[in-house]
């Protein structure tokens, strides 16, 4: 059984020129330096405490 059409209904706005894709890997990038950068924290603090 379908729903009436209602003609006070507004339709939906026409869609503009679509958006460009986002690169892929730019949601890895991120993440992966915060990584990066939280090894590099904790192998300078390795070494700095190393020994005493």
């Amino acid at each position: 059984m379908c729903a009436p059409f209602n003609p006070l209904r507004s339709a939906p706005p026409p869609r503009t020129a679509p958006s460009p894709p986002e690169p892929f890997m730019s949601r890895y990038v991120a993440p992966l330096s915060f990584t990066l950068a939280a090894v590099w924290v904790a192998v300078v603090f390795v070494l700095a405490g190393g020994g005493h």
